[in-house]
């Protein structure tokens, strides 16, 4: 009678990406601060972390409700992508914030 023995093993293994691998992209970032209701069907004044809109062609790469982080620039930090703009913009993002809007800025965004 012939006897079988089953071995198996599992390999899990995390992949990090090295800094070089992480995709970066140099944006124009204005502010803004409008009453009414985002791309996402929220309300902007009953959102009560620092969130973001940004331009169409930076939507496949940071979609709605991602995280993105700003650095080199005043406006360092991490945002909530809520909100998408109009057509014409490329390469921007506004950042909605209550008080006194600021000079465009160039910034690397990255996501989070």
């Amino acid at each position: 009678m012939l006897k079988y023995t089953i071995c198996t093993s599992i390999w899990f293994s995390t992949f990090l990406p090295l800094k070089s691998q992480i995709q970066t992209d140099t944006v124009s970032v204005f502010t803004y601060y409008i009453a009414g209701k985002t791309a996402t069907g929220n309300r902007t004044t009953k959102i009560r972390e620092p969130f973001i809109a940004i331009s169409r062609d930076l939507l496949k790469t940071y979609p709605l409700y991602t995280y993105i982080t700003l650095s080199e620039c005043d406006w360092k930090g991490r945002y909530k992508v809520m909100d998408i703009m109009g057509k014409k913009h490329r390469q921007t993002i506004d950042i909605y914030i209550k008080g006194k809007k600021k000079n465009k800025q160039r910034c690397l965004c990255t996501k989070s």
